[in-house]
C-alpha cells in the first residue's frame, strides 16, 4: 500500500495579496500604538510637571481635560493654580507699585533709627550696611525696568489705573492691542494626506490632490479648535460682564439659538474657522421673538483649503478679516475696557523666561534688604551689649 502525501495549498496571487495586506495592517497597528503612547507620556508631563505648568504659556482653561488616567488629583490642581497665580505677570505686578513705597519706608526708618542712636553702635563703624541696601534698591529698580520692558503691552494696560475716559483714540489702541493678541491664536496649518483617504467626490479633496500634484503644500490658515474654544468662553464673559446678548446663527444661517461657549474636535484634516460678529436687523428679529435690533450675533466659516507659500504669515496677517466685526465690542468705553480686561489675561503667563528673570531680581532686591536689615539689627545689638 502506497503513502499518499497531501497536496500543500496553492500560493496564489490571493493568498500572498491577503498576506502582505495582514502585515500592512500589522504594522498600522503598531505605529498607531507607539503615536498613542508618545501621546500618553506627553499628556502626562503637561498635566503633572511643574516645569510644563511654568513653561505653558496659554490660559488656564476647563474646556480641553487630559485622559481620565493623566488627570491631575485636587491636590496637584490646586499646586498648579497656585504656581500659576504666583508666577504671572499681574502677581509680580503688586511688588512693582505698593511694594516700592514699603520698601522705602522700611529703609528709611531703619537707616534714620542707626543715624540718630550713635551710642548704640558702640566701636562699630563702616558703611558695609548701607552698601546692601544701594545693591537692593538697584535690583528692585532694574526689576521695574524690566517689568516695564518685558511684560506684554496689552495686560500692562489693563493693570495700570483705568482712565475715565477713553475716547475715540484710547478705544483704538484697545482694538489694536487685542487684535494682535488675537494674532498669535491664528496659525497655518500644513496638511499632506494620504491620497487614499481623499474623497474625489468632494471638490476640496480635489483641489487637495491638484494642489500635491505639484503646485505646493495643501495648507489651511485661520483659528484652530482651541482657539475658536478661547474666543467663544471670551464672548461669553463679555455678554455676562456688560449684560450684552448675543446670539448664534445655525449652519443653514436661517434661524438663531442662544449663544453659549462651546468647543469642538478635530478630525481626519485640520479645522480651521474664520469668525464674524455682526448686529441683528430688523429681518433677523421677524424670525426670532426674544431678539432685538442691535444684539450681537455671531458665526464661524470654514477656512478653504490654499497653497502654503501663498498665505500670510503672523506679521501679514490682517486680523480685520480674520475676525470680522470685532469693532463692534468697541462702540464705547465701558465696552472696550471690559473685553480689552479680557483678552489681556491671555497674556498672564506668556514669555516664562523674562518672568524668571523678573522674580530672580525682585528676590535678589529683597534677599538683599533682608542682609541690610540684619547688619543693622546687629551693630545696634552689639551697641546695646557695650
Amino acid at each position: 500500500m502506497s503513502n499518499k502525501v497531501p497536496d500543500e495549498p496553492a500560493q496564489g496571487p490571493d493568498t500572498k495579496t491577503s498576506y502582505e495586506g495582514s502585515l500592512h495592517i500589522l504594522e498600522l497597528v503598531q505605529k498607531n500604538a507607539r503615536k498613542y503612547r508618545r501621546r500618553m507620556r506627553r499628556e502626562k508631563f503637561v498635566e503633572r510637571n511643574p516645569f510644563a505648568w511654568f513653561f505653558n504659556e496659554l490660559p488656564a482653561q476647563e474646556m480641553y481635560k487630559a485622559s481620565p488616567e493623566n488627570r491631575r488629583s485636587t491636590r496637584q490642581d490646586m499646586r498648579y493654580h497656585r504656581l500659576r497665580q504666583r508666577t504671572s505677570w499681574s502677581f509680580w505686578s503688586h511688588l512693582k507699585s505698593s511694594t516700592g513705597l514699603k520698601f522705602a519706608a522700611v529703609a528709611g526708618l531703619v537707616s534714620a533709627l542707626f543715624q540718630a542712636a550713635p551710642t548704640l553702635r558702640g566701636q562699630v563703624s563702616g558703611t558695609e550696611p548701607f552698601n546692601w541696601l544701594l545693591v537692593a534698591g538697584l535690583f528692585y529698580i532694574v526689576a521695574v525696568i524690566w517689568f516695564e520692558l518685558c511684560c506684554p503691552t496689552l495686560l500692562k494696560q489693563s493693570l495700570s489705573p483705568k482712565p475715565r475716559y477713553l475716547g475715540l483714540g484710547g478705544r483704538r489702541w484697545l482694538q489694536a492691542l487685542v487684535e494682535d493678541e488675537l494674532r498669535r491664536w491664528w496659525s497655518v496649518r500644513k496638511w499632506w494626506p494620504d491620497t487614499e483617504l481623499l474623497d474625489m467626490k468632494s471638490s476640496q479633496d480635489e483641489i487637495v490632490l491638484a494642489i500635491m500634484s505639484g503646485y505646493g503644500v495643501p495648507a489651511f490658515a485661520g483659528f484652530g479648535v482651541y482657539a475658536c474654544a478661547h474666543i467663544e468662553q471670551a464672548l461669553y464673559e463679555y455678554s455676562q460682564i456688560t449684560g450684552a446678548r448675543i446670539w448664534r446663527r445655525d449652519r443653514a444661517g436661517t434661524s438663531l439659538e442662544a449663544f453659549g461657549p462651546s468647543y469642538a474636535f478635530e478630525g481626519n484634516r485640520p479645522l480651521m474657522r474664520r469668525l464674524m460678529l455682526s448686529h441683528l436687523t430688523s429681518y433677523d428679529v421677524e424670525a426670532q421673538d426674544e431678539a432685538k435690533v442691535g444684539d450681537f450675533v455671531i458665526e464661524w466659516f470654514r477656512s478653504p483649503v490654499s497653497i502654503a507659500h501663498n498665505l500670510p504669515n503672523h506679521n501679514q496677517v490682517n486680523m480685520a478679516s480674520e475676525a470680522e466685526g470685532l469693532v463692534y465690542l468697541f462702540k464705547d468705553d465701558r465696552s472696550a475696557l471690559a473685553f480689552a480686561e479680557i483678552i489681556a489675561f491671555w497674556q498672564d503667563n506668556m514669555r516664562p523666561l523674562r518672568r524668571l528673570v523678573l522674580m530672580m531680581l525682585f528676590t535678589g532686591s529683597a534677599l538683599a534688604f533682608a542682609w541690610f536689615v540684619l547688619l543693622q539689627l546687629r551693630i545696634v545689638l552689639s551697641g546695646i551689649s557695650l
